[in-house]
């Protein structure tokens, strides 16, 4: 089985910032924030944005703010056009909002140690958030919250950042355990058995919500999966075709064997087989060797689609696994005595290494009627001539 992981750390990727070397002043929140139980604190809901309880505010205290202004001003050339109330809004943010944020909170929590107690993402508007803004989200805020706004709140007065993008707020979860989610998901995965099948997981640390895309699991298995882990949302994404059922070929023949109309741009040529794998290339296909236990169903010069399951190793040529193989019709010209895949297969004969290690592919194969030959336009140029093959 082929699977991958990642954590979905929110709408956009945080940036970090610079150091700052002001000195923070204590700014106490409203009386009617917090409730001191014994050496507790309580902090209460103030309000809901965008359906999160805000336990906290940053105040905006600057009535002018030129530093942040001037950051935030983007230089559009006469060429093009200004940028979105939108997208000015979000770029601000990102670059200024955000660095600090993450400063304050690193300084207070350490570096990564909000995921132990919360999360920490940004939303932009761009991407259909209903307002720039940084959260910060802790599942059981203490007294540290009033120590990140204690380091806030003095860029605030001096007008280098603005209060209203940063949010804080009560989180029903923390990154880490989303990250142990993820990985008790990954083994009940892992304990579905399929030969070719591959999945995709992740889990949306603003949602909450389990991502799995795939292209194995069926909707029996999908509903045991949603009752193992039924305190979760698990959201189900089919990627590409379902791998194939136990003794159903992965080989797919043509419709009609022949075709009188040449392909353009399409699939690859199989320029190698051997043993449960082969070697394709083309204008369509990336060069590369993929495992494929109906191999020897293949021949060289055959025109083909390729869809992989899995990881692909980034190598030259790519290795991979094929989860299905398409054959193409094969191009045959009315007053032509070759066909494409006959064609082709010659001139792999006669050219040798020149294409048979991928490095050069056939970009493209035309007929002449006329000169009875096969052309092959080449990518690269290797500088080594046109590359035909007589009609014979």
């Amino acid at each position: 089985m082929n699977y991958r992981l990642s954590i979905l750390l929110g709408a956009a990727l945080l940036l970090g910032g610079c150091g700052t070397n002001a000195s923070p002043k204590n700014v106490a929140v409203e009386d009617s924030v917090v409730d001191s139980v014994g050496d507790s604190v309580e902090w209460k809901t103030l309000k809901t944005v965008s359906g999160r309880e805000i336990i906290a505010e940053l105040k905006q205290t600057a009535k002018e703010t030129p530093k942040r202004d001037k950051s935030a001003t983007i230089e559009t050339p006469p060429e093009f056009e200004p940028p979105t109330k939108e997208l000015t809004e979000d770029l601000a943010v990102k670059v200024i909002e955000a660095p600090a944020a993450i400063q304050a909170v690193e300084e207070v929590y350490g570096e990564g140690g909000i995921s132990n107690v919360g999360v920490l993402f940004t939303e932009l508007q761009t991407r259909g958030a209903e307002q720039s803004g940084v959260w910060i989200g802790l599942k059981e805020p203490d007294e540290r919250v009033q120590q990140v706004l204690d380091l806030l709140q003095p860029k605030v007065d001096a007008g280098e950042i603005l209060a209203e993008p940063i949010y804080f707020f009560r989180s029903p979860h923390t990154e880490k355990e989303l990250n142990d989610l993820q990985d008790e998901v990954a083994e009940a995965l892992k304990g579905i058995e399929t030969e070719q099948g591959s999945y995709a997981l992740y889990v949306d640390v603003i949602k909450g919500e389990i991502e799995v895309s795939h292209d194995f699991l069926t909707p029996k298995q999908q509903e045991e999966l949603r009752q193992q882990f039924a305190d979760r949302t698990i959201n189900f994404t089919q990627d590409g075709r379902m791998v194939a059922a136990p003794g159903e070929s992965r080989l797919i023949a043509p419709e009609q064997t022949y075709t009188h109309t040449p392909h353009t741009d399409v699939g690859g040529f199989i320029l190698s087989v051997s043993e449960g794998q082969f070697l394709v290339a083309g204008p369509d296909e990336t060069t590369g060797f993929y495992k494929f236990p109906e191999a020897d169903k293949l021949k060289v010069g055959q025109r083909v689609k390729v869809e992989a399951s899995g990881g692909i190793m980034e190598s030259y040529p790519v290795q991979g696994t094929a989860k299905f193989v398409e054959i193409l019709p094969d191009y045959k010209p009315v007053n032509a005595k070759l066909s494409e895949s006959e064609a082709v297969a010659k001139a792999l004969e006669i050219s040798g290494e020149r294409l048979s290690t991928g490095y050069v592919v056939i970009n493209d194969v035309i007929f002449d009627e006329n000169e009875k030959k096969w052309i092959f336009e080449l990518l690269p140029d290797d500088g080594l001539g046109t590359l035909e093959v007589a009609d014979e």
